[in-house]
């Protein structure tokens, strides 16, 4: 009992004490937190009825309901798939140029819902009743294709915000299981309340449950937006100064190197049979029991282990890692659908398993968040390139694959006669044979799926100092353009002392720390225990910490000593020279020696090199045939540095900080080997200064941080008094 008061008493303490400004070392007070999870209470409200409009085979609204083939959706799936390679385009060019005083991704958490919670509303009360196959037809792939291209702009944005409100892994996976368990209870809800409704409107192949019960919470979700949209913020670990924007194209090419990244790609394509058990609880109580109250309750009740799994997800996490959790998760799915196939006869025993596996399922709920967020920071780290949006450009190398296996499904339903006509799953021997065949598909499908994760190798400890090498990064960019910002000061030193007390440390001894829990009792043994955890822990980040040292003595390396010789040689000449230079290069790099991995590492680089400067002769010749002319930093500067207080006033300065940008982006795309060139070199000179720079200012930039803290709190408070003295009036 004590203990339990105990811990209510460090929760609150630590909520009041954090509630409007992070703990140490973290970025994200409680205020934020509970602005993100009310904006996912209004997002998962908002796309109830939307969800019911996705394009697939087992889609009730439009099969059960409407009466489309499975097979007919899944056309138009594929059609759809097909066609969001070019809306993709639209929106990550949309996306990526879009500059708000709010940042990239929360304008459209605030205002991207509400046209496709209109178009959904309107589709619902067509008159389908009246129409023949091909007018219903026409109607779903009309209505159902438009808001799945703009859909993304709502909820990928939202999921967007979530990677970037927190550049701290662990403070990650604690803000998204926070956040996870809070914004659950809006579905928690609406799964207990739509089913019992559902009975006042003829169920859920009734097509009034969708225009009276979903539209109008559909409707109501829209407000709560505005919390996330306005209450958050968006941290990106990058320098202060212009950043050089990478193409879309060339971006996914940059993608493709990403070990990480193919990792998770694959297991999402050859694991598409994993979730062929998923209409077993709808369609048993909607096909079997045909008890929606009852399916009103349950479905309450499994909501409950999403949530205790988003509970448990951070504690998991620190304890197993990511690979652990995953390969658990993964082998517990394949156990739990096995026996699946011998209990989905019994509605009960089936809603226990299926609870099991529920709980499970939402372990990934956070971590796999976690995981695409670490990936995001592996690319960056690799490339020096900051990317969101084009990751779902990169993703469609398997769109093929997808494509196809996007068929079995669908197929193997219209085996069973399912067509225009779901009625036949009221017949217990069809329903019992579809879903044994089900059940089968997804113990291939979770086994698949479990095979490439092996081989992933991203733990907190490796992310953990990729953040240190992002912020060291960064330090030499600000340092070089002269520009000043106290986070990344502040952060950036921190970076670099943690890394070199960890790197300088003794190795503890583990071995001795374990015999002495053997050899101890009582408290002591306690104590032995929690020094050797403590111990093994720092072990571990020790273990990963090269990978700081190698970014930090990096000019020490006889390949990186070849880069920089090379740079300088390139850069000794005018940039406007690059476009008398031979094509030959390319030949002469690839006659270099491959002997050994160094030479085989110079060589490919010297390869890439020679590529990169034959091309931008060529762009120099189409883009500046006059000679180049780079475009005006103070102009840039003024341009951000403009007011946007008003409406007119933000469009004004977006637009400038647009032209001037794109001056900027043409120059750098067009010169880009010889600005990397640059870069290199600055960077090989300025090794020793940018630290002695950042440590003299490191005192002014917490002094900074600290005062900008306060004028806030006061900012609010005043606004406080001020509302507070208008209502008393």
């Amino acid at each position: 009992m004590l203990n339990v008061k105990s811990i209510i008493s460090s929760v609150y303490k630590d909520v009041t004490s954090h509630w409007k400004h992070p703990a140490p070392g973290n970025f994200v007070s409680y205020k934020e937190l509970i602005n993100l999870a009310l904006g996912g209470m209004g997002n998962q409200l908002t796309m109830q009825l939307i969800w019911q409009m996705g394009l697939s085979a087992g889609n009730t609204l439009f099969g059960s309901t409407i009466g489309i083939r499975p097979l007919h959706l899944q056309y138009m799936l594929t059609f759809q798939t097909i066609l969001n390679v070019v809306f993709f385009f639209i929106r990550a060019y949309i996306v990526d140029n879009t500059r708000t005083k709010w940042g990239r991704f929360r304008p459209y958490i605030a205002f991207a819902g509400i046209p496709l919670a209109l178009l959904a509303i309107i589709f619902v009360f067509l008159p389908f009743q009246t129409m023949s196959y091909n007018e219903k037809f026409i109607c779903v792939f009309v209505f159902a294709i438009t808001i799945s291209m703009g859909q993304p702009m709502f909820t990928d944005t939202y999921s967007e915000l979530q990677t970037v409100i927190t550049p701290n892994s662990e403070e990650r996976a604690k803000v998204l299981s926070i956040n996870s368990l809070i914004y659950s209870f809006a579905p928690t809800l609406t799964g207990l309340f739509i089913p019992i409704l559902s009975n006042l409107t003829g169920g859920y192949t009734n097509i009034n449950t969708y225009r009276y019960v979903l539209a109008p919470i559909s409707l109501l979700g829209l407000g709560l937006n505005f919390f996330t949209a306005f209450g958050c913020k968006e941290r990106v670990v990058t320098s202060s100064t212009y950043v050089q924007k990478v193409g879309i194209i060339e971006g996914s090419f940059m993608i493709l190197k990403n070990k990480h990244w193919w990792i998770r790609q694959i297991a999402s394509v050859i694991g598409f049979l994993e979730t062929a058990t998923g209409v077993f609880f709808s369609w048993i109580y909607i096909y079997s029991v045909q008890d929606m109250t009852a399916y009103g309750i349950l479905n309450t009740v499994m909501g409950t282990a999403s949530g205790i799994a988003m509970a448990i997800t951070p504690f998991l996490l620190k304890k197993l890692g990511n690979k652990k959790l995953l390969i658990y998760h993964n082998l517990l799915n394949v156990i739990f659908c096995f026996i699946l196939m011998f209990t989905f006869k019994s509605p009960t025993i089936m809603f226990i398993i299926m609870y099991l596996n529920t709980l499970v399922n939402g372990l990934s709920l956070v971590y796999n968040q976690v995981m695409h967020s670490e990936v995001k920071d592996y690319q960056q780290y690799i490339c020096g390139y900051r990317m969101d949006f084009v990751f779902g450009l990169a993703g469609m190398i398997t769109m093929p694959i997808t494509l196809l296996s996007g068929y079995v499904i669908p197929y193997v339903y219209e085996c069973f006669g399912l067509t225009k006509n779901y009625d036949i799953l009221y017949d217990p021997s069809v329903r019992n044979s579809l879903f044994l065949v089900l059940c089968i598909l997804s113990i291939i499908g979770a086994t698949l799926n479990l095979i490439p994760f092996c081989f992933y190798s991203m733990s907190k400890e490796k992310h953990q100092n990729i953040i240190r090498v992002l912020r060291y990064r960064a330090l030499f960019d600000d340092f070089e353009s002269g520009d000043f910002n106290a986070e990344i000061i502040k952060n950036g030193v921190e970076a670099v002392r943690s890394a070199l007390e960890l790197y300088s440390s003794p190795v503890p001894d583990l071995k001795k720390l374990k015999e002495n829990i053997k050899s101890s009792k009582g408290e002591e043994k306690r104590l032995a225990r929690k020094e050797y955890e403590k111990a093994k822990s720092f072990a571990a980040d020790q273990a990963e910490v090269g990978i700081f040292m190698d970014e930090f003595n990096k000019f020490d390396t006889r390949i990186w000593r070849h880069k920089v010789e090379s740079a300088r040689k390139l850069i000794s000449n005018d940039v406007t020279a690059l476009a008398d230079i031979d094509h030959s290069i390319i030949s002469d790099a690839r006659k270099m020696p491959k002997g050994s991995k160094e030479e085989r590492a110079l060589r490919k680089y010297y390869i890439n090199q020679a590529k990169a400067i034959v091309k931008a002769g060529k762009l120099i010749q189409k883009n500046y045939p006059n000679g180049v002319l780079k475009p005006d930093e103070d102009k840039l500067k003024a341009a951000y540095a403009l007011p946007d207080n008003t409406r007119s006033e933000n469009k004004f300065k977006n637009a400038q900080i647009k032209a001037i940008e794109g001056e900027f982006d043409l120059y750098y795309k067009t010169i880009a080997p010889y600005a990397a060139a640059q870069k290199l070199v600055h960077s090989y000179e300025n090794r020793v200064n940018v630290m002695d720079w950042a440590e003299s200012h490191y005192d002014e930039a917490c002094e900074i941080i600290r005062q900008k803290e306060e004028e806030e709190e006061k900012q609010k408070s005043s606004q406080k008094n001020h509302v507070a003295g208008r209502r008393s009036k």
